[in-house]
């Protein structure tokens, strides 16, 4: 009896420690997290889902990266993460496996370079000269051609993305600007229209709001908004709505002043590429439309005389 008595209240002890852990604050914390590592934890019909290159080509350009990671600044990791980060591809897309694509891109371009030199030398039957200057050019040409690519690919990328913006950016504005003027609170005012507003300005907001919620202060979270985007007019917007902060001034005239600016440099913008369009189209008239017109205007005639003549 003495030992059963023993371990019941060995057993009713454990089971008071282990009640009483199970409502402590660290215990729901162990808890909480193990349920966001199990949500991260993607299936295999989910993985499969995504696409070709976030499967296959990124772990292996992360692969490669880790080889070449001693010969690799830190700065050309910075720039490229500055980089992702305005093509909106960051942290889908790391340094990392950037910088291995970059590599593979010109191993790539080595292969088919070499074997383009190889099959051309078969088909001479001469023997190939690896030391003949022309060929070292086409190699150093293969590899910095395939090295640049994905970086003019990327750049491309961040071109376009800031043109969206730009194009987004008065209605958007606009919007945020009406929003305050109605009652709206500033933060209210961009979660509103985040939700109107489609593309990645709508994206930038998001982040924003998020970064406001988790704790970050709102002035700080603006000026990280114009520094991922790099769009100069949305920083002058910024800096305005920054500075009025600061100095206690009117949020609401501020945005009002803010938005006519805006306007108006789109419209001036927008004018500059109307007038830009009769320039651009001097080549495609000179080199395909004119020789065309002249075919069908002079080429029976043309016919007439030779027949006529001979």
């Amino acid at each position: 009896m003495l030992i059963l008595a023993i371990i019941l209240a060995f057993a009713t002890c454990l089971l008071l420690v282990l009640g009483f852990y199970r409502t402590t604050t660290r215990y729901a914390v162990t808890q909480r997290i193990e349920k966001v590592k199990e949500e991260g934890q993607e299936t295999p019909e989910e993985e499969l889902q995504k696409p070709f290159a976030q499967r296959v080509l990124l772990p292996i350009g992360e692969t490669v990266a880790k080889v070449f990671r001693g010969y690799t600044p830190t700065e050309v990791a910075d720039r490229n993460q500055r980089k992702l980060v305005k093509a909106g591809l960051f942290p889908r897309v790391t340094p990392a496996q950037f910088q291995g694509l970059c590599w593979i891109c010109a191993g790539l371009c080595l292969f088919f370079v070499i074997t383009f030199v190889i099959t051309a030398g078969t088909s001479k039957a001469s023997a190939i000269k690896w030391d003949d200057p022309v060929n070292i050019l086409y190699v150093l040409i293969a590899v910095l051609g395939g090295f640049i690519i994905p970086q003019f690919v990327l750049s491309k990328k961040i071109v376009a993305r800031q043109q969206a913006i730009l194009s987004s950016l008065p209605y958007g504005i606009d919007l945020l600007s009406i929003s305050v003027e109605a009652g709206l609170g500033f933060d209210a005012a961009v979660g509103y229209t985040m939700r109107k507003i489609k593309g990645p300005l709508a994206d930038e907001f998001a982040k924003t709001l998020n970064e406001i919620r988790l704790g970050k202060p709102r002035l700080e979270a603006l000026e990280d908004l114009g520094n991922r985007t790099g769009v100069e007019e949305l920083k002058i917007f910024i800096t305005a709505v920054v500075h009025a902060s600061r100095l206690g001034g009117s949020i609401t005239n501020t945005l009002r002043v803010q938005a006519d600016s805006i306007r108006v440099r789109h419209r001036q913008r927008v004018q500059e590429l109307a007038m830009k369009a009769p320039v651009k189209m001097v080549f495609p008239l000179v080199f395909f439309i004119f020789p065309a017109l002249f075919v069908v205007i002079l080429g029976p005639a043309l016919i007439s005389i030779w027949k006529y003549m001979f």
